[in-house]
């Protein structure tokens, strides 16, 4: 049984304005439980990602500009992929670019989002499901 993105993602995807300032940021993604998430312009479409990592790595560098919104650190462009995208290749996607989660968009509106954990549930029930249904020997 082939899996596709549309079976895995999350549908209820926790957004961030370009605007917001990290402060705000970080203070959601502890609210949230989340460690990362789509950002959008003021039209809601997608134009990035931001996560934890990016908000460590690009804040604590030593220079004059400091960054204070989503929008001057996010990741861009954003991973995504149509919801009729195989499983198998979004997990390609994700090894090869080391990222931890992808959008799943229809043009620039986004429909999910599908994070290292949202797979290794998918695939920890698809076992589950295999062996229910394995007669026992």
């Amino acid at each position: 049984m082939t899996l596709y993105a549309s079976d895995v993602m999350i549908k209820d995807v926790i957004t961030i304005s370009e605007s917001t300032s990290l402060k705000d940021v970080t203070k959601m993604f502890a609210e949230k439980q989340i460690t990362g998430a789509p950002v959008v312009n003021a039209q809601g479409e997608l134009t990035g990602v931001i996560s934890e990592t990016d908000i460590i790595r690009k804040t604590t560098s030593i220079g004059t500009w400091s960054p204070n919104t989503a929008g001057q650190i996010m990741t861009k462009p954003a991973v995504a992929v149509a919801p009729n995208e195989t499983l198998h290749r979004v997990c390609e996607l994700m090894s090869n670019r080391r990222i931890h989660r992808v959008v799943v968009a229809e043009g620039n509106r986004i429909v999910g989002i599908i994070t290292t954990m949202d797979i290794m549930r998918a695939i920890a029930a698809h076992d589950k499901q295999k062996s229910e249904d394995t007669p026992a020997g």
